[in-house]
């Protein structure tokens, strides 16, 4: 197994860089991002990057991550039924980490429909699937586990609330709208009503955008 892999980048695609180990140049299969943030050139230096192997039949595919959380939800995503190496990668290249984290623990659909190739059914499944299990409490991050550890009942709403908020703005930009638009739009609807989850705030946004 190659947990990481550290070398010069040679080349760089959208989609994959190959990086020169000791004179074996090694393609290793990245997100647009990841691939963004690499710079070419023996100015550059070493690169490292934490990887997976995959192992099929008739191909052994490397792919690689700035950190291990991006590698620890990659193989999360990928124990979804459907969700493939492509797909896992789809995900994390439209959602960071924390994104992803704040979808499943508010039960965000949208936000996975937001990613494409990603249908309304199979957000569902990715909420349902990852929202129940036990492996997912290792990727908390200290929001959340301020969340989890604030005593006072007030300050978890309003934590809660800017949550919601945060996830319905960041749909609708997704969904092309701007931020200036959908924001002023999202704070019309809240001085008027209360939402619990972003899914009901975005459906409301939508009816308030189309109306003009």
């Amino acid at each position: 197994m190659i947990g990481r892999i550290k070398g010069q980048l040679i080349e760089k695609k959208s989609d994959s860089v190959v990086i020169d180990v000791h004179g074996i140049g090694y393609v290793v299969y990245v997100t647009e991002k990841t691939a963004r943030s690499l710079t070419l050139g023996n100015e550059a230096g070493d690169i490292s990057l934490y990887s997976e192997l995959l192992v099929k039949e008739d191909l052994l595919q490397l792919v690689g991550f700035l950190t291990q959380r991006e590698k620890d939800w990659f193989n999360l995503l990928r124990s979804v039924q459907g969700i493939g190496a492509k797909v896992a990668l789809t995900i994390l290249n439209t959602l960071d980490t924390r994104e992803l984290l704040r979808a499943i623990r508010m039960k965000n659909e949208l936000a996975f429909s937001s990613v494409s190739g990603i249908g309304s059914r199979m957000a569902q499944r990715l909420v349902v699937e990852l929202s129940g299990r036990k492996d997912l409490s290792v990727l908390e991050d200290e929001e959340i586990y301020e969340i989890r550890d604030e005593g006072n009942e007030q300050s978890v709403n309003i934590i809660k609330r800017k949550e919601i908020q945060k996830d319905a703005l960041s749909a609708l930009q997704n969904l092309g709208f701007k931020s200036a638009e959908a924001q002023l739009t999202i704070d019309k609807i809240l001085a008027q009503d209360e939402f619990n989850d972003a899914s009901g705030l975005v459906k409301e946004a939508l009816r308030s955008l189309a109306k003009g």
